[in-house]
């Protein structure tokens, strides 16, 4: 006998919702709930988000509908976050040159008075 295969939620039924449970995303997106979960929990989902209760150790999560229908339709930019992270580091050290740059210049002028 064959398994009925369960259709994933359409574009219209996610965005009925203000808040999408973790359960509807995960089939819109085919991932399982514990990815969905784990990304929306480290920060890397760019669709939602996860928030710690630190009294009780529970975790709420946010799923912002019009964004999760952005992102399935690939119209929601993503950053793996090793390339955030050399953007950062890139960044950080441009403006480091030119403060240490600026510091040289003042010091040849001072030294040359």
């Amino acid at each position: 006998m064959k398994r009925a295969v369960k259709e994933p939620p359409t574009d219209e039924q996610i965005l009925r919702h203000s808040n999408v449970p973790i359960l509807l995303a995960a089939e819109y997106i085919g991932w399982s709930t514990t990815t969905l979960y784990r990304a929306l929990q480290d920060e890397r989902a760019p669709f939602g988000f996860a928030v710690r209760n630190d009294k009780t150790d529970s975790w709420t999560y946010n799923i912002s509908p019009g964004l999760l229908v952005k992102y399935k339709r690939g119209e929601l930019p993503t950053y793996r976050l090793n390339e955030v992270i050399k953007l950062f580091v890139e960044g950080a050290q441009e403006l480091l040159d030119a403060k240490m740059s600026g510091i040289s210049r003042l010091l040849e002028s001072v030294g040359s008075l």
